[in-house]
């Protein structure tokens, strides 16, 4: 497992650095928060001043990119979850981490409707109901993902202390 883990953390931050140079272009004074103002853009004034700030062609190409860091990020999360629930005989936390490794997939289907959302909002095809569909499927995705980080930072300690030989 430690491996896959591995290999999917260096996969997030490929695609994390790649998203990042390629979408350096939408970071702007309009647009400070870049994509996540797009994915927080509920109402079609927030859009269309989003929009005007950006080439399509740009915030197009970071959408298709993120679809690769939507596998990778998500794996990442649900192997590091089970790596630490596994660890645990019973309990809260183990029910928490067998809970949180299935949320994670549920991060990424949430994370493909925002991005499908989006990219027909920058086409032109949207509603005021698309755009908030759209906020609530970032706010939902990125509550999960900070769920599962806050799981991690509590369980990993615990674990790394249960595991301390005695005297040391």
């Amino acid at each position: 497992m430690k491996k896959q883990i591995f290999i999917a953390a260096i996969s997030c931050l490929v695609i994390i650095v790649l998203m990042r140079v390629q979408g350096a272009g939408l970071t702007s004074a309009i647009t400070p928060r870049g994509i996540l103002d797009l994915e927080f853009a509920n109402t079609p004034a927030k859009l269309t001043t989003v929009l005007a700030a950006w080439e399509q062609a740009t915030v197009t190409c970071n959408i298709w990119i993120d679809f690769l860091f939507i596998p990778a990020y998500v794996l990442l999360l649900s192997l590091s979850v089970a790596a630490v629930a596994v660890r645990r005989n019973k309990g809260i936390l183990r029910n928490a981490g067998m809970l949180l490794q299935r949320a994670a997939f549920a991060a990424g289907v949430l994370d493909i409707a925002e991005n499908l959302l989006m990219l027909q909002s920058i086409a032109g095809n949207y509603t005021p109901d698309s755009l908030w569909l759209t906020y609530y499927c970032a706010f939902i995705k990125f509550g999960i993902v900070f769920c599962i980080l806050l799981y991690l930072l509590i369980s990993t300690p615990l674990i790394l202390k249960k595991n301390k030989p005695d005297g040391a």
